[in-house]
C-alpha cells in the first residue's frame, strides 16, 4: 500500500479520515512518542533509531 494514496471508500476526500490513516500506524505513533519526549530538542536519524531498537532502518526511513 502506498502511504500517500490513502483513501476512505466511503468518504475519499475527507482529509482528517486521511491524516488519521498515516499515522495510525505503530511506527508513525512511535516516532512521534519519541520525538515529544525529546522535549522539542532536535534529535538526529541515528539517536532516534537507537530510542526505537526494534524499527528498521528503512522502515524509519518510510516513516
Amino acid at each position: 500500500m502506498n502511504r500517500t494514496t490513502i483513501e476512505d471508500a466511503l468518504f475519499p476526500g475527507c482529509p482528517i479520515r486521511n491524516i488519521l490513516a498515516r499515522i495510525s500506524d505503530k511506527w508513525s505513533l512511535l516516532t512521534i512518542y519519541t520525538l515529544d519526549k525529546s522535549g522539542g530538542n532536535a534529535i538526529r536519524f541515528k539517536e532516534l533509531q537507537r530510542e526505537i531498537p526494534d524499527i528498521s532502518q528503512k522502515m524509519l526511513t518510510v516513516t
